[in-house]
């Protein structure tokens, strides 16, 4: 009888430490595998540029190898500032669209560079213009509350149909928040928190293991204040 909570008890402890140890992991499997990635492309090239301009002398040092790696870092960062800078203006971003268009062409690919490309537009946009503010839909039925983020104010045709003033927001799914669906919903049904959009994606990605402190100054936003009021009334027991 008593092994059932045992096994509780490692179970929580175990997705704790997983939540913990996981992220690490991955930072370090991207860090190395870029850096496995520029020396396998780009320190070839560096080491033959060295040969090319006559200081072959120096290949034969064993500090070269150490350094090789490094400066092709730098000129990886280099190249991809540079690029920057071209698609920030005008012909740049034309000569951009014009290879967008070329790979858009291409029958296996542009399904994948498409569905990359509109992932990193999304998500590399600062957080007021792709994810301005945490809020609760009742979704997917009444007294069901789902954690959203607001993307934008309903325009168009949705905002003309309706006859409401509508909200855009996004629901990610859990573990994985790239993915989701989304919501037009009027803006009187929306209740905004004061949580972060930092919060909000630690709080999904963990299934809600991970709950962020409650921000100071609740009393700025008097719905949510509401609601938890409501919660504690109902699941206090009655005196009656």
């Amino acid at each position: 009888m008593d092994k059932l909570p045992h096994r509780k008890t490692f179970r929580r402890t175990f997705l704790t430490g997983l939540v913990v140890v996981l992220p690490l992991v991955l930072t370090v499997w991207i860090i190395f595998s870029v850096f496995g990635i520029i020396a396998t492309t780009v320190t070839p090239v560096v080491l033959k540029v060295i040969g090319w301009v006559s200081i072959g002398a120096w290949s034969a040092q064993a500090w070269l190898n150490h350094v090789a790696p490094l400066v092709s870092v730098a000129l990886t960062v280099l190249l991809i500032y540079l690029v920057g800078l071209v698609g920030g203006n005008v012909i740049g971003r034309q000569l951009i669209a014009a290879f967008d268009r070329l790979i858009l062409q291409l029958p296996f690919v542009r399904g994948i560079y498409s569905a990359i490309r509109q992932f990193f537009e999304t998500f590399s946009r600062s957080k007021g213009e792709a994810f301005s503010r945490v809020v609760l839909v009742e979704y997917p039925r009444k007294d069901l509350w789902t954690m959203a983020l607001v993307t934008s104010r309903t325009g168009g045709e949705v905002q003309e149909k309706t006859k409401r003033n509508m909200v855009s927001v996004f629901v990610p799914t859990t573990p994985n928040p790239t993915s989701g669906w989304l919501l037009f919903a009027p803006e009187e049904d929306v209740i905004y928190l004061d949580m972060s959009v930092d919060d909000a994606f630690k709080m999904i990605i963990s299934g809600g293991i991970i709950t962020p402190p409650k921000p100071a100054g609740l009393g700025s936003n008097p719905e949510l204040h509401d609601l938890q009021t409501v919660v504690r009334d109902d699941a206090s027991p009655s005196r009656d």
